[in-house]
Protein backbone atom coordinates (compact mmCIF):
# COMPACT_ATOMS: atom_id res chain seq x y z
CA UNK A 1 0.00 0.00 0.00
CA UNK A 2 2.94 2.31 0.62
CA UNK A 3 3.75 2.33 -3.14
CA UNK A 4 0.49 4.13 -3.96
CA UNK A 5 0.30 7.90 -3.52
CA UNK A 6 -3.42 7.75 -2.85
CA UNK A 7 -2.88 5.39 0.06
CA UNK A 8 -3.31 7.79 2.97
CA UNK A 9 -5.11 7.51 6.27
CA UNK A 10 -7.59 10.19 5.18
CA UNK A 11 -8.53 8.23 2.06
CA UNK A 12 -8.83 5.06 4.13
CA UNK A 13 -11.26 6.84 6.47
CA UNK A 14 -13.25 8.10 3.47
CA UNK A 15 -13.52 4.54 2.13
CA UNK A 16 -14.56 3.27 5.56
CA UNK A 17 -17.18 6.02 5.83
CA UNK A 18 -18.59 5.24 2.38
CA UNK A 19 -18.79 1.54 3.29
CA UNK A 20 -20.87 2.35 6.34
CA UNK A 21 -23.09 4.81 4.50
CA UNK A 22 -23.85 2.15 1.89
CA UNK A 23 -24.70 -0.37 4.59
CA UNK A 24 -26.89 2.14 6.45
CA UNK A 25 -28.85 2.93 3.29
CA UNK A 26 -29.12 -0.74 2.39
CA UNK A 27 -30.34 -1.51 5.90
CA UNK A 28 -33.14 1.05 5.58
CA UNK A 29 -34.18 -0.49 2.27
CA UNK A 30 -34.11 -4.07 3.59
CA UNK A 31 -36.10 -3.10 6.69
CA UNK A 32 -38.77 -1.54 4.49
CA UNK A 33 -39.03 -4.35 1.95
CA UNK A 34 -38.21 -7.67 3.63
CA UNK A 35 -39.66 -9.70 6.44
CA UNK A 36 -36.19 -10.44 7.78
CA UNK A 37 -34.85 -7.11 9.01
CA UNK A 38 -31.32 -5.77 8.69
CA UNK A 39 -31.62 -3.95 12.02
CA UNK A 40 -30.55 -5.99 15.01
CA UNK A 41 -33.17 -6.73 17.68
CA UNK A 42 -30.85 -5.08 20.24
CA UNK A 43 -31.28 -1.77 18.43
CA UNK A 44 -35.04 -2.08 18.71
CA UNK A 45 -34.59 -2.64 22.45
CA UNK A 46 -32.30 0.42 22.69
CA UNK A 47 -34.82 2.57 20.84
CA UNK A 48 -37.75 1.43 22.97
CA UNK A 49 -35.75 2.16 26.14
CA UNK A 50 -34.88 5.62 24.77
CA UNK A 51 -38.59 6.24 24.12
CA UNK A 52 -39.37 5.48 27.75
CA UNK A 53 -36.65 7.96 28.79
CA UNK A 54 -38.31 10.71 26.74
CA UNK A 55 -41.62 9.87 28.43
CA UNK A 56 -40.10 10.22 31.90
CA UNK A 57 -40.27 6.48 32.55
CA UNK A 58 -37.61 3.90 33.32
CA UNK A 59 -35.70 2.34 30.41
CA UNK A 60 -36.15 -0.98 32.21
CA UNK A 61 -39.86 -0.83 31.43
CA UNK A 62 -38.67 -2.29 28.14
CA UNK A 63 -38.28 -6.04 28.69
CA UNK A 64 -34.77 -7.41 27.97
CA UNK A 65 -33.06 -4.00 28.33
CA UNK A 66 -29.94 -5.08 30.26
CA UNK A 67 -27.68 -2.06 29.85
CA UNK A 68 -26.79 1.15 31.63
CA UNK A 69 -29.43 3.93 31.39
CA UNK A 70 -26.68 6.10 29.89
CA UNK A 71 -27.01 4.22 26.61
CA UNK A 72 -30.74 4.86 26.42
CA UNK A 73 -30.17 8.52 27.30
CA UNK A 74 -27.56 8.93 24.55
CA UNK A 75 -29.97 7.35 22.05
CA UNK A 76 -32.95 9.63 22.81
CA UNK A 77 -32.30 11.37 19.43
CA UNK A 78 -33.61 8.11 17.93
CA UNK A 79 -37.00 9.40 19.09
CA UNK A 80 -36.46 13.16 18.95
CA UNK A 81 -34.61 13.38 15.62
CA UNK A 82 -34.55 10.25 13.45
CA UNK A 83 -34.63 6.54 14.14
CA UNK A 84 -31.19 5.73 12.73
CA UNK A 85 -29.31 8.26 14.85
CA UNK A 86 -27.84 5.48 17.01
CA UNK A 87 -26.62 3.53 13.99
CA UNK A 88 -24.84 6.64 12.71
CA UNK A 89 -23.33 7.15 16.16
CA UNK A 90 -22.07 3.56 16.29
CA UNK A 91 -20.63 3.87 12.78
CA UNK A 92 -18.86 7.06 13.87
CA UNK A 93 -17.46 5.15 16.86
CA UNK A 94 -16.04 2.65 14.35
CA UNK A 95 -14.08 5.47 12.74
CA UNK A 96 -12.89 6.72 16.13
CA UNK A 97 -11.57 3.24 16.91
CA UNK A 98 -9.77 3.22 13.55
CA UNK A 99 -8.22 6.61 14.32
CA UNK A 100 -7.03 5.40 17.72
CA UNK A 101 -5.55 2.24 16.21
CA UNK A 102 -3.60 4.38 13.74
CA UNK A 103 -2.37 6.81 16.39
CA UNK A 104 -1.26 4.04 18.74
CA UNK A 105 0.61 2.21 15.97
CA UNK A 106 2.43 5.40 14.97
CA UNK A 107 3.26 6.19 18.60
CA UNK A 108 4.80 2.72 18.90
CA UNK A 109 7.16 3.50 16.03
CA UNK A 110 5.40 2.11 12.95
CA UNK A 111 5.63 4.25 9.79
CA UNK A 112 2.20 5.77 8.96
CA UNK A 113 2.09 4.18 5.51
CA UNK A 114 2.83 0.74 6.89
CA UNK A 115 0.20 1.21 9.59
CA UNK A 116 -2.52 1.57 6.92
CA UNK A 117 -2.57 -2.20 6.38
CA UNK A 118 -3.38 -2.76 10.02
CA UNK A 119 -5.85 0.14 10.17
CA UNK A 120 -7.73 -1.47 7.30
CA UNK A 121 -8.21 -4.67 9.31
CA UNK A 122 -10.69 -2.68 11.38
CA UNK A 123 -11.89 0.16 9.16
CA UNK A 124 -12.60 -1.99 6.09
CA UNK A 125 -13.64 -5.10 7.99
CA UNK A 126 -17.12 -5.99 6.65
CA UNK A 127 -18.04 -7.79 9.86
CA UNK A 128 -17.25 -4.72 11.98
CA UNK A 129 -19.16 -2.40 9.63
CA UNK A 130 -22.12 -4.78 9.51
CA UNK A 131 -22.41 -5.13 13.27
CA UNK A 132 -22.27 -1.38 13.90
CA UNK A 133 -24.68 -0.40 11.12
CA UNK A 134 -27.16 -3.02 12.31
CA UNK A 135 -27.30 -1.15 15.61
CA UNK A 136 -24.89 -2.76 18.08
CA UNK A 137 -23.04 -0.46 20.48
CA UNK A 138 -19.84 -2.50 20.89
CA UNK A 139 -17.71 -0.03 18.91
CA UNK A 140 -18.54 2.67 21.49
CA UNK A 141 -16.99 0.48 24.18
CA UNK A 142 -14.03 -0.24 21.89
CA UNK A 143 -13.45 3.50 21.54
CA UNK A 144 -13.48 3.86 25.35
CA UNK A 145 -10.97 1.03 25.85
CA UNK A 146 -8.57 2.21 23.14
CA UNK A 147 -9.03 5.80 24.27
CA UNK A 148 -7.91 4.80 27.76
CA UNK A 149 -4.79 3.09 26.41
CA UNK A 150 -4.02 6.00 24.06
CA UNK A 151 -4.36 8.62 26.80
CA UNK A 152 -2.15 6.53 29.09
CA UNK A 153 0.48 6.48 26.33
CA UNK A 154 0.43 10.25 25.82
CA UNK A 155 0.28 10.78 29.60
CA UNK A 156 -3.19 12.28 29.79
CA UNK A 157 -3.45 10.54 33.12
CA UNK A 158 -6.64 11.88 34.66
CA UNK A 159 -8.52 11.70 31.35
CA UNK A 160 -7.50 8.04 31.03
CA UNK A 161 -8.66 7.30 34.57
CA UNK A 162 -12.06 8.90 33.99
CA UNK A 163 -12.56 7.14 30.66
CA UNK A 164 -11.59 3.80 32.19
CA UNK A 165 -14.12 4.26 35.00
CA UNK A 166 -16.78 5.20 32.44
CA UNK A 167 -16.03 2.13 30.32
CA UNK A 168 -16.40 -0.18 33.34
CA UNK A 169 -19.73 1.43 34.15
CA UNK A 170 -20.86 1.11 30.54
CA UNK A 171 -20.14 -2.62 30.48
CA UNK A 172 -18.41 -4.29 33.40
CA UNK A 173 -15.90 -6.47 31.51
CA UNK A 174 -13.19 -3.77 30.95
CA UNK A 175 -12.37 -4.14 34.65
CA UNK A 176 -10.11 -7.01 33.54
CA UNK A 177 -7.72 -4.46 32.03
CA UNK A 178 -6.99 -3.04 35.49
CA UNK A 179 -4.38 -5.77 36.04
CA UNK A 180 -2.10 -5.00 33.05
CA UNK A 181 -2.72 -1.27 33.42
CA UNK A 182 -1.44 -1.36 36.99
CA UNK A 183 1.65 -3.27 35.90
CA UNK A 184 2.20 -0.73 33.11
CA UNK A 185 2.27 2.15 35.59
CA UNK A 186 5.68 1.21 36.97
CA UNK A 187 8.73 3.36 37.74
CA UNK A 188 9.55 3.63 34.02
CA UNK A 189 6.19 5.31 33.49
CA UNK A 190 7.07 7.75 36.27
CA UNK A 191 4.79 10.34 37.85
CA UNK A 192 2.61 11.67 35.00
CA UNK A 193 1.04 14.48 37.03
CA UNK A 194 1.59 16.58 40.12
CA UNK A 195 0.05 14.54 42.91
CA UNK A 196 -1.89 16.16 45.76
CA UNK A 197 -0.17 16.52 49.16
CA UNK A 198 -2.00 13.55 50.64
CA UNK A 199 -0.12 11.28 48.24
CA UNK A 200 3.25 12.43 49.56
CA UNK A 201 1.96 11.89 53.09
CA UNK A 202 1.24 8.32 52.04
CA UNK A 203 4.79 8.07 50.67
CA UNK A 204 6.29 9.14 53.97
CA UNK A 205 4.18 6.60 55.85
CA UNK A 206 5.31 3.90 53.42
CA UNK A 207 8.92 4.84 54.00
CA UNK A 208 8.43 4.65 57.75
CA UNK A 209 6.64 1.29 57.51
CA UNK A 210 9.36 -0.19 55.33
CA UNK A 211 12.19 1.15 57.49
CA UNK A 212 10.59 0.22 60.80
CA UNK A 213 9.11 -3.22 60.10
CA UNK A 214 10.00 -4.63 56.70
CA UNK A 215 13.71 -3.87 56.27
CA UNK A 216 16.78 -4.24 58.43
CA UNK A 217 17.61 -1.14 60.46
CA UNK A 218 20.69 -0.33 58.37
CA UNK A 219 18.85 -0.55 55.05
CA UNK A 220 18.20 2.70 53.22
CA UNK A 221 14.59 2.93 52.09
CA UNK A 222 13.64 4.26 48.66
CA UNK A 223 10.20 3.99 47.10
CA UNK A 224 10.77 2.28 43.76
CA UNK A 225 9.10 -0.35 41.65
CA UNK A 226 10.13 -3.85 42.82
CA UNK A 227 12.23 -5.64 40.24
CA UNK A 228 10.49 -8.92 41.05
CA UNK A 229 9.50 -10.99 44.05
CA UNK A 230 13.06 -11.86 44.94
CA UNK A 231 15.29 -11.20 47.90
CA UNK A 232 18.93 -10.21 47.72
CA UNK A 233 21.74 -12.69 48.34
CA UNK A 234 22.01 -11.97 52.07
CA UNK A 235 18.27 -12.43 52.49
CA UNK A 236 18.36 -15.75 50.70
CA UNK A 237 21.27 -16.86 52.86
CA UNK A 238 19.49 -15.98 56.09
CA UNK A 239 16.38 -17.77 54.97
CA UNK A 240 18.20 -20.94 54.05
CA UNK A 241 20.16 -21.02 57.28
CA UNK A 242 17.37 -20.04 59.69
CA UNK A 243 14.71 -22.10 61.34
CA UNK A 244 11.35 -22.79 59.76
CA UNK A 245 9.77 -20.03 61.83
CA UNK A 246 12.41 -17.53 60.69
CA UNK A 247 11.91 -18.57 57.10
CA UNK A 248 8.16 -18.01 57.33
CA UNK A 249 8.66 -14.62 58.99
CA UNK A 250 11.24 -13.59 56.40
CA UNK A 251 9.07 -14.61 53.47
CA UNK A 252 6.07 -12.87 55.00
CA UNK A 253 8.07 -9.68 55.38
CA UNK A 254 9.28 -9.99 51.80
CA UNK A 255 5.73 -10.38 50.45
CA UNK A 256 4.46 -7.44 52.54
CA UNK A 257 7.41 -5.33 51.41
CA UNK A 258 6.72 -6.01 47.74
CA UNK A 259 3.03 -5.23 48.22
CA UNK A 260 3.87 -1.87 49.78
CA UNK A 261 6.34 -1.11 47.00
CA UNK A 262 3.79 -2.08 44.36
CA UNK A 263 1.27 0.44 45.68
CA UNK A 264 2.98 3.47 44.17
CA UNK A 265 1.26 6.88 44.07
CA UNK A 266 0.61 6.54 40.33
CA UNK A 267 -1.16 3.21 40.78
CA UNK A 268 -3.13 4.43 43.78
CA UNK A 269 -4.28 7.56 41.94
CA UNK A 270 -5.25 5.52 38.89
CA UNK A 271 -7.37 3.20 41.02
CA UNK A 272 -8.85 6.02 43.09
CA UNK A 273 -9.86 8.27 40.17
CA UNK A 274 -11.18 5.37 38.09
CA UNK A 275 -13.15 4.00 41.03
CA UNK A 276 -14.50 7.47 41.89
CA UNK A 277 -15.71 7.89 38.31
CA UNK A 278 -17.33 4.46 38.27
CA UNK A 279 -19.07 4.83 41.62
CA UNK A 280 -20.17 8.41 40.92
CA UNK A 281 -21.91 7.47 37.66
CA UNK A 282 -23.24 4.20 39.04
CA UNK A 283 -24.50 5.95 42.17
CA UNK A 284 -26.30 8.55 40.08
CA UNK A 285 -27.98 5.87 37.98
CA UNK A 286 -28.97 4.04 41.17
CA UNK A 287 -30.54 7.20 42.54
CA UNK A 288 -32.58 7.54 39.35
CA UNK A 289 -33.65 3.93 38.83
CA UNK A 290 -32.95 2.05 42.06
CA UNK A 291 -32.64 -1.72 42.38
CA UNK A 292 -33.86 -2.44 38.86
CA UNK A 293 -30.78 -0.63 37.53
CA UNK A 294 -28.43 -2.80 39.60
CA UNK A 295 -30.27 -5.99 38.71
CA UNK A 296 -30.58 -5.50 34.96
CA UNK A 297 -27.22 -3.83 34.35
CA UNK A 298 -24.94 -5.95 36.55
CA UNK A 299 -26.48 -8.66 38.73
CA UNK A 300 -28.53 -10.24 35.95
CA UNK A 301 -25.37 -11.20 34.06
CA UNK A 302 -24.02 -13.17 37.02
CA UNK A 303 -26.92 -15.62 37.15
CA UNK A 304 -27.92 -15.40 33.50
CA UNK A 305 -28.78 -18.69 31.79
CA UNK A 306 -28.93 -18.61 28.01
CA UNK A 307 -28.93 -21.74 25.85
CA UNK A 308 -29.58 -19.99 22.55
CA UNK A 309 -26.11 -18.57 21.86
CA UNK A 310 -24.17 -21.61 20.72
CA UNK A 311 -20.83 -19.82 20.20
CA UNK A 312 -20.23 -20.29 23.91
CA UNK A 313 -18.18 -23.28 25.11
CA UNK A 314 -20.78 -23.62 27.88
CA UNK A 315 -23.69 -23.83 25.47
CA UNK A 316 -24.41 -27.56 25.75
CA UNK A 317 -24.04 -27.69 29.53
CA UNK A 318 -26.35 -24.67 29.85
CA UNK A 319 -28.81 -26.31 27.48
CA UNK A 320 -28.95 -29.58 29.46
CA UNK A 321 -29.36 -27.81 32.79
CA UNK A 322 -31.67 -25.04 31.60
CA UNK A 323 -34.79 -26.41 33.32
CA UNK A 324 -32.92 -27.49 36.47
CA UNK A 325 -33.02 -24.47 38.81
CA UNK A 326 -30.22 -25.59 41.14
CA UNK A 327 -27.89 -27.27 38.63
CA UNK A 328 -28.37 -24.43 36.14
CA UNK A 329 -27.31 -21.80 38.69
CA UNK A 330 -24.34 -23.88 39.82
CA UNK A 331 -23.09 -24.32 36.26
CA UNK A 332 -23.64 -20.63 35.60
CA UNK A 333 -21.52 -19.66 38.59
CA UNK A 334 -18.82 -22.30 38.00
CA UNK A 335 -18.35 -20.94 34.48
CA UNK A 336 -16.77 -17.85 36.00
CA UNK A 337 -13.96 -19.83 37.66
CA UNK A 338 -11.80 -20.71 34.61
CA UNK A 339 -12.74 -17.44 32.92
CA UNK A 340 -11.65 -15.16 35.75
CA UNK A 341 -8.63 -17.30 36.67
CA UNK A 342 -7.24 -17.26 33.11
CA UNK A 343 -7.99 -13.58 32.61
CA UNK A 344 -6.24 -12.60 35.85
CA UNK A 345 -3.25 -14.87 35.28
CA UNK A 346 -2.61 -13.64 31.73
CA UNK A 347 -2.97 -10.05 32.88
CA UNK A 348 -0.18 -10.62 35.40
CA UNK A 349 2.09 -12.72 33.16
CA UNK A 350 1.88 -10.42 30.12
CA UNK A 351 1.32 -7.19 32.05
CA UNK A 352 4.45 -5.49 30.70
CA UNK A 353 3.11 -5.76 27.12
CA UNK A 354 -0.14 -3.89 27.67
CA UNK A 355 -1.66 -4.45 24.23
CA UNK A 356 -0.92 -8.17 24.05
CA UNK A 357 -2.13 -8.59 27.63
CA UNK A 358 -5.42 -6.80 26.86
CA UNK A 359 -5.89 -8.80 23.67
CA UNK A 360 -5.29 -12.22 25.22
CA UNK A 361 -7.40 -11.30 28.26
CA UNK A 362 -10.30 -10.27 26.04
CA UNK A 363 -9.96 -13.32 23.81
CA UNK A 364 -10.08 -15.63 26.83
CA UNK A 365 -12.91 -13.68 28.44
CA UNK A 366 -15.06 -13.97 25.30
CA UNK A 367 -14.11 -17.61 24.69
CA UNK A 368 -15.09 -18.73 28.19
CA UNK A 369 -18.06 -16.40 28.61
CA UNK A 370 -21.43 -18.00 29.33
CA UNK A 371 -22.96 -16.03 26.46
CA UNK A 372 -21.10 -15.40 23.23
CA UNK A 373 -22.50 -13.69 20.15
CA UNK A 374 -20.84 -12.27 17.05
CA UNK A 375 -20.70 -8.71 18.39
CA UNK A 376 -18.57 -9.88 21.31
CA UNK A 377 -15.77 -10.61 18.85
CA UNK A 378 -15.46 -6.85 18.31
CA UNK A 379 -14.09 -6.61 21.86
CA UNK A 380 -10.83 -8.20 20.75
CA UNK A 381 -10.86 -7.43 17.02
CA UNK A 382 -10.18 -3.77 17.83
CA UNK A 383 -7.03 -4.86 19.71
CA UNK A 384 -5.84 -7.32 17.07
CA UNK A 385 -4.10 -4.78 14.75
CA UNK A 386 -2.09 -3.52 17.73
CA UNK A 387 -0.43 -6.87 18.45
CA UNK A 388 0.30 -7.98 14.88
CA UNK A 389 3.54 -5.96 14.58
CA UNK A 390 5.04 -7.95 17.45
CA UNK A 391 4.20 -11.32 15.84
CA UNK A 392 5.82 -13.25 12.99
CA UNK A 393 2.51 -13.93 11.22
CA UNK A 394 2.72 -13.26 7.47
CA UNK A 395 -0.61 -12.15 6.01
CA UNK A 396 -0.04 -13.73 2.60
CA UNK A 397 0.14 -17.31 3.83
CA UNK A 398 -0.38 -18.15 7.48
CA UNK A 399 -2.36 -15.01 8.24
CA UNK A 400 -4.79 -15.55 5.38
CA UNK A 401 -5.27 -19.18 6.36
CA UNK A 402 -6.00 -18.18 9.95
CA UNK A 403 -8.52 -15.56 8.83
CA UNK A 404 -10.34 -18.07 6.62
CA UNK A 405 -10.39 -20.62 9.45
CA UNK A 406 -11.80 -18.01 11.83
CA UNK A 407 -14.51 -16.96 9.35
CA UNK A 408 -15.42 -20.60 8.68
CA UNK A 409 -15.82 -21.20 12.41
CA UNK A 410 -18.49 -18.49 12.56
CA UNK A 411 -20.77 -20.25 10.08
CA UNK A 412 -23.72 -21.77 11.88
CA UNK A 413 -25.48 -24.89 10.78
CA UNK A 414 -29.09 -24.19 9.90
Amino acid sequence: MSTFKWATFSNLCIAATLLRIVLLLYGEWQDANFTVKYTDIDYVVFTDAARFITQGRSPYDRATYRYTPLLAMVLTPNILLFRSFGKCLFALADLVVGYLIHQILVLRGMPPKQALWLDALWLLNPMVANISTRGNAESVLGAMVLGTLYWIMIRRFYAACVLFGLSVHFKIYPIIYAVPLLFLLDKRYGDPIEFPPIVWTYQRHCSYLLQRYLYDQNTRVEIHEPSSLRADASMRLSISQGSLGNQIRSKSRMVLRECVLFLTPTRIMFGAVSALTFFAITGLMYQLYGDEFMHHTYLYHITRKDHRHNFSVWFYEMYLAFDAPVAGKIIGLLAFVPQLALVTLTGIVFGKDIFFACFIQTFLFVTFNKVCTSQYFMWYICLFPLILPSTTIQLRYKGLLMILAWVASQVRKK
